[in-house]
């Protein structure tokens, strides 16, 4: 029985192929760079919001599995929340797919925890997604990219190659040895550090490229701010 939710994904390019995913765990990992210089980097740009560098890396951890979704809407409490682009591992039994995702953030609460910071909004997947094996041989050729749009002004805010991230088989080795559960797994990678600076959008359009086989998995999410109400 799935304890969390199920997505529902399209594998490959055949639109018939379609997948109901039982999420049964939910896990994030976090400054998975292979390159040290670039992780450092990403640690600096978070210190800049207040939250503490972490005492190893990379980082890993479970939140509700009910937070994975492929909704193209958010609702978040106040304006300082943003996405960030990364890739994502859907495991079972029989097979690993891979697809584009956003674990959006809210960075006030990031300063005092990260992993209750990811617990307050969803993890958004692409409602589409490929299985590893079609990618593993030319992985580090894949090119992960998000754009935002802020006030009317969108511009492109993360790019980068999977080649300076930990890879799936790298992460899935660390997991498996760290006791995290396989069925029903979906994980989410960490990700590139941004272009020049978190930007709290409007509009968050991630995309995950093959080069290679000459295709892209592509999703958007629009992010609405409730506020505070009367209290």
């Amino acid at each position: 029985m799935g304890r969390g939710t199920t997505i529902t994904v399209k594998v490959g390019s055949r639109a018939s192929s379609r997948l109901d995913f039982e999420v049964n765990h939910l896990w994030n990992g976090g400054w998975a760079g292979r390159d040290q210089s670039a992780v450092r980097r990403h640690v600096e740009e978070m210190e800049q919001l207040g939250v503490p560098a972490p005492s190893t890396t990379p980082i890993f951890f479970p939140l509700a599995s009910t937070l994975a979704t492929t909704a193209d809407h958010v609702e978040v409490l106040g304006g300082d929340t943003s996405g960030e682009v990364e890739y994502a591992l859907l495991v079972d039994a029989r097979r690993v797919l891979v697809t584009v995702a956003s674990d959006h953030t809210d960075r006030g609460l990031e300063r005092y925890g990260i992993q209750a910071s990811k617990q307050l909004y969803p993890n958004v997947l692409a409602p589409e997604a490929w299985p590893l094996e079609e990618c593993r041989a030319h992985w580090d050729q894949l090119v992960l990219r998000c754009w935002t749009t802020a006030s009317g002004q969108r511009k492109l805010y993360q790019e980068a190659p999977l080649a300076e991230l930990l890879d799936a088989d790298a992460w899935l080795d660390l997991l498996a040895r760290h006791g995290v559960p396989r069925q029903g797994l979906v994980f989410l990678s960490g990700t590139p550090a941004s272009l020049g600076g978190v930007v709290f959008g409007d509009l968050y359009e991630i995309e995950l490229e093959d080069p290679v086989l000459g295709r892209a998995i592509r999703h958007r999410y629009a992010v609405e701010v409730l506020g505070p109400g009367h209290q």
